[in-house]
């Protein structure tokens, strides 16, 4: 019986299907496996539910008994179910597990075969070929990586934009480019809303810019494609 389990002793009441153990290690068996009783009967065992108890069936059949001597048989069947365990492994990961090759073997998967080639973020970023702005958050503060719509704020002497507006430009102006004709004005002022660059866009086609003090600069007008012509020399002249 060097293959049974018979550890420690047990006591078992007629008619009843629990059998108490001393000193026994019932958890090492299987239901299924066959208890033999202090009664030389056999029985099945049902439910090993501790190391002290385990339900057999039928109910035992021989007279009451303390501290008495028994034996579990374990059955033939679990190579088989060992054998079916594996089988089954095989069939859902077989094609996984064979489908790694040679990252199988790798302690750290490199690169080339899809993975990091680092053990830790630092030698994994490296690996990958990331550069410092891996590291950085984003947004607007010092240090972040800037996201589309953000600006930082410009110190006090940096170039203030006054707004884009609509002006009517009078004979009266310095260097009017055309007697009351609107357009789209943009202001650049620096540090002052009289002093810094305009560039006027007006509604008859025409471009002028001045930059220095608003109220004394001299408009300029631009020369282009929609208001000159292109003589045989290559020269161009105003229309």
């Amino acid at each position: 019986m060097a293959s049974w389990f018979s550890e420690g002793t047990v006591t078992i009441t007629n008619g009843n299907a629990t059998v108490t153990g001393a000193g026994t290690k019932f958890s090492n068996c299987r239901s299924g496996d066959m208890f033999v009783g202090p009664d030389n009967g056999i029985y099945q065992v049902i439910n090993p539910s501790s190391d002290t108890s385990v339900s057999i069936s039928p109910a035992y059949r021989g007279a009451t008994t303390a501290g008495a001597s028994y034996g579990i048989v374990p059955v033939n069947g679990y190579p088989k179910a060992l054998a079916d365990a594996v089988n089954l492994l095989v069939q859902q990961w077989g094609a996984t597990l064979a489908g790694l090759g040679t990252v199988s073997t790798e302690n750290v998967v490199p690169v080339t075969k899809g993975g990091t080639g680092g053990t830790s973020q630092a030698a994994a970023r490296s690996g990958l070929g990331l550069g410092s702005a891996a590291t950085l958050t984003a947004g607007s503060a010092p240090g972040n990586v800037m996201l589309v719509g953000d600006v930082a704020s410009p110190a006090a002497s940096t170039i203030n934009t006054y707004g884009n507006s609509f002006q009517t430009w009078s004979s009266a102006t310095a260097g009017a480019p055309e007697t009351s004709t609107q357009g789209t004005m943009i202001n650049a002022g620096y540090n002052s809303a009289t002093y810094g660059s305009q560039i006027l866009m007006s509604f008859s086609g025409r471009m002028y810019f001045r930059s220095g003090t608003y109220q004394s600069a001299i408009m300029r007008e631009v020369y282009h494609t929609g208001n000159t012509t292109k003589s045989a020399d290559g020269t161009l002249k105003a229309i």
